[in-house]
């Protein structure tokens, strides 16, 4: 194997494993976190790695630097991961644009559109550099730092079919080339950042079962199951009509369509009643990342390029009103929606282009 020179941007749960796995793998590793959240990486610093518990490789993964310097993380590396909540990929983008170096490529782990989101930020910013930037559908891993910062659980390496996509498509080949030694056994190309985007599970599974359990979230103060609790029949019917109102998305977009169980047989080596029956415990409230990420981001970016499209997504629009609601906000207006990312203008035609080729009229 030819170790690579890997940074990794976040150090929670999906960072943790992340840094951690790959420096068992025997590649040199080095890992960022945002200053205010350094009591997630001064543990990692003070050990000088990540004990990394579960399946696959374990034990002590020793990084080559765990830091909050972003220019020191990302110099000469050969791939850059990020593995924070989507809501701060905008924040990522900006504070990447001043260290990037020519040829260097950009993967988020999971991405639901964050790619449309950098290159926004990096267009207005007037970055210019050559660089690769590709998102997934998921996570290469479900895990836990079940003992806190500097450890981390990994209960489920995925795959074996991840959806892996560059913008523009055109880079998609390369980013995977790139991957080889990592994660190029576990992922596919697909046809553009669309792919990955709105097939990530999540944007499915966790508003559906989250909002038509709210009630049993507050009562219980956080004693629930979402999967092994919440996923009735009555439950499952209101997810597969969403996943009909993406297939029609997808169609008219002149797509081949997966349904969510191909999706999930892709991104995840049990069946989906395996899953629901190991899966941990929660969400806790109505304000949890299943609602505050999930909706305002992969719900309103499905929900914008449907509206765009002439496609009715009648049970996508309950989801975000009633998470809105809930929520005393509007998700639509401030999530990830074509107008926020200086897309709106273009046809359903031209944006097909430019997911391919990178080029606006």
């Amino acid at each position: 194997m030819n170790p690579k020179n890997i940074c990794v941007i976040g150090a929670g749960n999906a960072g943790s494993a992340l840094a951690g796995d790959l420096a068992l793998a025997g590649h040199r590793c080095r890992l960022f976190e945002f200053p205010e959240y350094a009591d997630n990486i001064d543990p990692i610093h003070n050990q000088g790695g990540i004990q990394v518990t579960g399946v696959g490789q374990t034990g002590f993964a020793r990084l080559e630097m765990a830091t909050t310097q972003i220019s020191e993380a990302v110099q000469s590396a050969d791939i850059i991961m990020v593995a924070t909540v989507a809501l701060a990929h905008e924040r990522v983008a900006r504070e990447l644009a001043s260290v990037l170096e020519e040829g260097q490529i950009v993967i988020l782990w999971t991405g639901s559109g964050g790619t449309l989101t950098f290159r926004k930020v990096w267009a207005d910013l007037g970055f210019d550099r050559s660089v690769y930037l590709a998102e997934s559908a998921t996570l290469p891993y479900s895990c836990r730092r079940l003992q806190g910062p500097g450890t981390v659980n990994i209960n489920l390496v995925h795959g074996p079919n991840i959806l892996l996509a560059a913008l523009p498509a055109t880079d998609t080949q390369a980013v995977l080339n790139a991957l080889e030694g990592t994660y190029a056994a576990v992922t596919k190309p697909a046809v553009s950042i669309l792919e990955p985007a709105l097939y990530n599970p999540n944007i499915l599974f966790h508003p559906v079962g989250t909002l038509l359990n709210m009630g049993r979230i507050e009562y219980s103060r956080g004693e629930f199951y979402l999967y092994k609790e919440g996923y009735t029949p009555s439950v499952w019917k209101v997810l597969r009509a969403m996943d009909a109102e993406r297939s029609r998305l997808f169609e008219t977009l002149g797509y081949t369509p997966y349904t969510f169980d191909e999706i999930f047989r892709d991104c995840f080596p049990l069946t989906i009643e395996e899953f629901c029956a190991t899966a941990s415990k929660g969400p806790f409230s109505m304000q949890d990342r299943y609602l505050t990420e999930d909706i305002p981001i992969g719900v309103t970016l499905t929900i914008s390029l449907a509206r765009k499209a002439g496609v009715a997504t009648p049970t996508y629009d309950t989801m975000i009103h009633l998470a809105s609601l809930v929520n005393d906000t509007d998700f639509y207006s401030s999530g990830r929606n074509l107008a926020r990312l200086g897309l709106d203008h273009l046809t359903i035609d031209q944006l097909d282009v430019y997911l391919k080729t990178g080029r606006k009229p």
